[in-house]
């Protein structure tokens, strides 16, 4: 019911049963009513909140200022005032004060009718409009390079938004990133042709000409750029190269970046009026970080555990910290790597590097050719870096010396690829994602899979809530068959997401079905097959004949004294036999404090290995 406006029996009625009510639905709308009076009235406790019998409805009286929502809005509106005002920095404070009003998704416990799916659709409207005021407030002040990374993250999260993208634009170029907001809008352009055949508004085409040419306009009234090292040189006259005598291109006389043999003009901006023109080079910042997920499902503890470790080594002047997150195919490595590295990318302000090293393949990324990759991103180049493995790992730990850098190393296959792209000191940190275990010294974390609720959640947020409940014991069906995957369960989501009409327990029984399991949880970009053949091609005959035997067992876990016997070797080569499974997350661990230790085989792995043995 909305605040102070009578509301008719019939639009009740309307949301909560739609066009079909039951007969008992006057019934038992008026016992909802009862309970409401009884229930919450009693807690309220506020004489000015009262709910009111009228003809044909009710009206529910709500003083200004009781309800959150009443103070996120008044905070949203000062906060406008004030940026049309010209304070951006009180309208930050004000806009970041609503924000924090907003505690999650509104009603996200409440299944909605018509009239509530409006007053949501509204109150995510609200949210946006702060989030835009607020961020427009903080470039206003100068704070663009703190924008950047949430800004990455926004436009992810809504890849067709273009005030988003412009305001990210514009940050990028304030930080001396001009190269990559030029490459942003591009990106942004092919998105708009590909998904809606339109070309972006003339206002964001007219913002990339005017990064294009680097107009005076977009920067900061006086300030200066901290991207430029402003050191005394010898005067150069407007519009002449110093090397050659010939007019430059962008000579500075308007503020532009202009090329001068090699170097570049710092612009007029942050400089005396009748101050020269000053030769300086460039700074490269990259930010090679991935896109977050923006429906990233728990770990919470994980994660914090993390990010208080790596400050931890951090502060102490420890050797370099090494986060090594290692665990079965799917369980969530990489979206657990990219999640931390956003949280803690701004603690690592001279940049953050990301590269796929392609473990799950039949050939890794040789890491000479990462380097060169960094090395170029740190400014070198190509033309010039040396060939040889060792030359190339000397110059980048080098360059990576006295500076703070974050490294993201994804999807490792041995710790010899790994090692040679670690910088040797400088105030940097490593994050490595792999199936094999860890290097000497990391700090070494074995993810497991989600538990039982964290799965529901995840896939409930890809199907809705709404299919969910159309079928509750198929869905906890289906998420036990995922075994706590989060690739899984994503892929799994998606197909049913993609066809509305599909019974969720007719998908449910083709999911457990061993034949089509695999077939029916995976989609391109989201299946374990490569995880698996990678894990397959690393054992020997006797190992991979081993763990055939091992899927074919019924029942639940298994010891190596039940490895031996079903093996027909000794208790030692049982063990070792076990051993090597388990390192490479093809069997699961499952020991007690009292009992022996125990192995077992996880439902997908079981699948994929019945495969193999029939050929598939």
């Amino acid at each position: 019911m909305s605040e102070n406006r009578i509301v008719g029996i019939h639009e009740m009625m309307d949301e909560l049963w739609g066009s079909r009510p039951p007969a008992s639905a006057l019934a038992t709308l008026q016992s909802y009513i009862y309970k409401i009076r009884k229930n919450v009235f009693e807690v309220v406790r506020d004489g000015d909140v009262s709910l009111h019998t009228k003809p044909n409805g009710y009206r529910l009286a709500i003083p200004a200022g009781v309800l959150d929502v009443h103070r996120f809005d008044e905070l949203i509106d000062r906060g406008q005032k004030a940026l049309d005002g010209g304070d951006a920095e009180t309208a930050a404070g004000l806009l970041a004060d609503a924000l924090a009003v907003w505690r999650g998704a509104p009603l996200a416990d409440v299944e909605p009718g018509g009239q509530l799916g409006v007053q949501i659709i509204r109150f995510q409207e609200r949210r946006t409009r702060a989030v835009e005021l607020r961020l427009e407030a903080e470039l206003q002040l100068g704070r663009h390079r703190e924008l950047i990374s949430e800004l990455k993250t926004l436009c992810s999260t809504h890849p067709l938004d273009e005030g988003m993208h412009a305001k990210l634009m514009i940050a990028l170029y304030r930080s001396g990133r001009r190269h990559e907001a030029l490459e942003m809008y591009q990106t942004f352009r092919r998105g708009m042709i590909d998904e809606l055949g339109l070309e972006p508004s003339p206002v964001l085409a007219r913002l990339h000409s005017a990064v294009l040419v680097a107009e005076p306009e977009l920067h900061l009234g006086a300030e200066p750029s901290p991207e430029l090292e402003l050191r005394p040189v010898r005067t150069v006259p407007d519009g002449i190269d110093a090397m050659s005598g010939h007019t430059a291109v962008g000579d500075g006389a308007d503020g532009e970046l202009g090329e001068v043999a090699g170097a570049r003009i710092a612009p007029a901006v942050g400089l005396p009026a009748a101050g020269p023109a000053q030769l300086v080079p460039s700074v490269p910042h990259p930010a090679q970080l991935p896109s977050d997920i923006a429906d990233f499902t728990g770990r919470k503890e994980v994660l914090a555990l993390l990010e208080s470790r790596l400050a931890e080594c951090r502060a102490q002047y420890a050797p370099l910290p090494v986060l090594w997150i290692t665990g079965t195919p799917g369980v969530g490595k990489t979206a657990l790597a990219t999640r931390l590295a956003h949280r803690v990318c701004d603690r690592f302000p001279d940049g953050q590097f990301y590269v796929d090293l392609r473990g799950d393949s039949a050939n890794p990324v040789h890491p000479r050719a990462v380097l060169h990759r960094f090395l170029a991103a740190l400014g070198e180049h190509r033309s010039a870096l040396p060939d040889d493995i060792d030359e190339a790992g000397e110059l980048f730990r080098s360059r990576c010396a006295s500076r703070s850098l974050l490294f993201f190393l994804d999807c490792a296959a041995t710790t010899a690829q790994v090692k040679s792209l670690l910088p040797g000191s400088g105030d940097c940190a490593v994050i490595v994602t792999s199936l094999a275990h860890g290097l000497a010294g990391s700090e070494l974390v074995l993810l497991n899979p989600l538990p039982e609720d964290e799965a529901y959640q995840l896939l409930t947020s890809i199907i809705g809530l709404r299919r969910a409940w159309e079928d509750p014991p198929a869905v906890d069906r289906i998420v036990k068959l995922c075994g706590g995957l989060p690739l899984t369960l994503r892929a799994v989501g998606t197909r049913l997401w993609r066809l509305p009409g599909w019974p969720l327990g007719q998908f449910a029984e083709r999911l457990a079905d061993p034949r089509r399991r695999l077939d029916e949880s995976s989609l391109p970009g989201l299946d374990l097959r490569a995880s698996y053949d990678a894990g397959f091609r690393q054992l020997d005959e006797w190992e991979r004949l081993a763990m055939q035997l091992f899927a074919m067992r019924a029942g639940g876990p298994f010891t190596a004294e039940d490895a031996a016997a079903q093996l027909g070797c000794d208790l030692v080569s049982a063990e070792s036999v076990l051993a090597r499974l388990a390192e490479r997350h093809l069997l699961q661990a499952t020991g007690t404090k009292d009992g022996p230790l125990g192995y077992d085989v996880h439902e997908l792995v079981r699948a994929y290995a019945l495969q193999r043995l029939a050929g598939n």
